[in-house]
């Protein structure tokens, strides 16, 4: 009997391969604490989907695997095979086929392999905690499992990975808008530490958009993106990102001497976070003055220090003019305090000059940063640029002119990478002035923490604005994060 029906199965398969009937590639759900799913869509004719697969060891042919399940009906319009007990991890690999009959023959999906890197949102079963954030999964990424597999000092969402140089993070922005499940808008003022000239806006089509495979970040003028006097309130409403009932989200230019922002742009930032990483970022910088592109890591928890960038901040690139205007100088570095001369002292220099390898603005270039639990270092276009790290003392050391870090106690309960040794996400966007950035520009047209500041910055710019305008964009043509 058990041979008449093989015989069976093999004959219908056969038969299944004439008829050019191709089954779906599955699609894979993974919930967090425990849980995962696949499924395929329905389509009329199908009876049944099975599903059988095995955890980080491969199939042997057509062995029934760890689990093994016949489905007869389709829900919600998909076929689907459901574990609530499993507990996945990023880097577990589920190695898998499927059999589904179509129009009463049988047709395989053979030896499937996917890697799992991360949580969807669990809307079926034991919801996520508040501070679980989803970590989008990248079906490109096809990894497996062999004896030139290195564990990696990589952590993603505060889980292990599985490989070394397996890629945990991609876009590549080719989609209509912004991909919702791997990126936050931002929605609020311009704030501590550096209060730039802007506001950050989520539903300005003018100031984010996406085409040919870009994203792009404009910088606009409020009173003619926003209709509105620079001396009126401006309330952000129920969206705003930041601190409610703050001027994060709500400001009265009639009761401020420096009026509202001049300059309307846009920043959103990664739902992914980890420690440890190598990220590429391919980029067309802006060239207009006191404008500051961010291509920037976070830190997810402020762990040594909420203020003036006391758990850090790591730029993978920025460029902004010379003092004498003719060249765009690129910066690198990790920013381990706001207020100078400390801000600067993990920075790295370039100037700018007339070499066409250095035209920040008019092409794009690749911005690598390589981070590991001993040393940072930079790259553009492959050439190693800056490098900071433990090898050269603890960043709890960094002083200038005798003048410590405020926080250098806290850093010392670190590694000697501290504070660059705990989980960060992206930030990409455009800042406008503000105080610190440029600090050293003494022929700005502002004053340092003057109250007037912004209103100072418009006056100079406003007579020029649309040239100034022309030049403020940054184009970002992807963005990778691979595990080291």
């Amino acid at each position: 009997m058990k041979h008449a029906v093989r015989l069976l199965f093999v004959c219908g398969y056969l038969l299944a391969l004439a008829m050019g009937y191709t089954v779906p590639e599955p699609r894979f759900d993974v919930f967090y604490p425990k849980g995962f799913q696949v499924s395929m869509p329905h389509e009329e004719g199908i009876t049944l989907f099975a599903f059988h697969g095995k955890l980080n060891e491969e199939m042997e042919g057509l062995e029934g695997g760890t689990w093994s399940r016949d489905i007869v009906k389709a829900k919600n319009g998909r076929w689907t095979f459901r574990d609530r007990q499993a507990t996945l991890k990023p880097g577990d690999i589920i190695y898998y086929w499927t059999y589904v009959i179509y129009n009463g023959l049988g047709y395989r999906y053979d030896d499937g392999a996917f890697t799992v890197t991360g949580y969807s949102d669990n809307t079926q079963n034991t919801p996520i905690a508040t501070s679980t954030i989803r970590v989008p999964i990248e079906q490109d990424i096809d990894i497996r499992i062999n004896e030139n597999c290195v564990k990696p000092k990589t952590q993603v969402n505060g889980n292990p990975t599985r490989c070394m140089n397996q890629l945990i993070f991609v876009d590549d922005f080719n989609g209509g808008k912004l991909d919702a499940s791997k990126w936050t808008v931002e929605h609020r003022f311009s704030g501590v530490p550096d209060y730039e000239f802007n506001i950050y806006l989520n539903d300005a089509a003018q100031t984010l958009s996406l085409s040919d495979g870009y994203v792009d970040l404009q910088a606009h003028s409020t009173k003619a993106l926003l209709k509105q006097s620079l001396d009126s309130k401006l309330d952000l409403g129920s969206g705003c990102t930041g601190i409610k009932d703050t001027a994060d989200c709500v400001r009265d230019a009639r009761n401020r001497p420096d009026r509202l922002p001049p300059i309307v742009s846009a920043q959103f930032s990664s739902k992914l976070s980890f420690k440890y990483g190598r990220v590429e970022v391919r980029a067309k910088m802006p060239r207009a003055r006191y404008l500051l592109p961010q291509l920037w890591l976070q830190p997810k928890a402020n762990v040594y220090g909420k203020d003036d960038y006391q758990s850090g901040q790591l730029r993978i690139a920025y460029a902004r003019q010379s003092s004498d205007g003719a060249h765009l100088d690129l910066y690198t570095g990790a920013v381990l305090n706001a207020k100078e001369p400390l801000r600067s002292a993990k920075l790295c220099h370039k100037l700018g000059s007339a070499d066409i390898s250095d035209d920040w603005s008019d092409s794009f270039h690749n911005y690598t940063l390589v981070w590991t639990p001993r040393e940072l270092k930079w790259y553009v276009d492959g050439r190693d640029v800056c490098t900071q790290g433990s090898e050269k003392g603890a960043f709890s050391e960094t002083s200038v002119t005798n003048k410590p870090l405020p926080n250098a106690d806290e850093l010392e309960k670190g590694t000697g990478l501290a504070p660059f040794d705990q989980e960060f996400y992206l930030t990409f966007g455009l800042g406008v002035g503000g105080f610190n950035e440029f600090f050293f520009d003494v022929k700005k047209p502002w004053h340092e923490e003057h109250p007037q500041a912004m209103r100072d910055f418009w006056t100079s710019i406003k007579s020029q604005k649309d040239q100034w305008l022309e030049q403020a964009q940054l184009k970002i043509d992807y963005v990778k994060v691979y595990t080291v």
